[in-house]
């Protein structure tokens, strides 16, 4: 049964649709202007979200989405290199939008270091 008529919640995404997005996101990515993957959606007049959807939807693409992010996580590296994005605005992307992180400290193995309490003798305790 279809959609009744002017139902503009209707599902759009046919497999085929989707894949012809992704590979055209995927495109997209390969330029070096996108260092995000909201700027690729925004150029395809959608959302981020709409990746996961896909994917959700059709786990098979699912590789498509990861040759996206890896594009664009090659393109803010390489644009921070040669200093055509601001270095900050650079590593701030590369951390929350590519997972990247500062070294850790491989002797706590990034646990939180808690210093034994020292007890301070006091004069009046002897």
């Amino acid at each position: 049964m279809a959609a009744p008529k002017g139902n503009t919640n209707a599902e759009v995404w046919t497999f085929e649709k989707a894949e012809q997005f992704m590979h055209k996101a995927e495109d997209l990515s390969r330029g070096e202007n996108y260092d995000f993957i909201g700027e690729v959606a925004y150029d395809l007049r959608t959302d981020k979200g709409t990746f996961d959807y896909i994917i959700n939807k059709y786990p098979e693409l699912k590789y498509l989405k990861a040759k996206i992010l890896s594009n664009c996580e090659v393109n803010c590296f390489r644009n921070t290199k040669k200093g055509n994005i601001n270095v900050a605005a650079g590593i701030i992307n590369l951390k929350s939008n590519h997972g990247w992180k500062d070294r850790s400290d491989i002797t706590t193995d990034d646990k939180p270091i808690n210093p034994p309490i020292q007890w301070i003798k006091n004069e009046s305790d002897s």
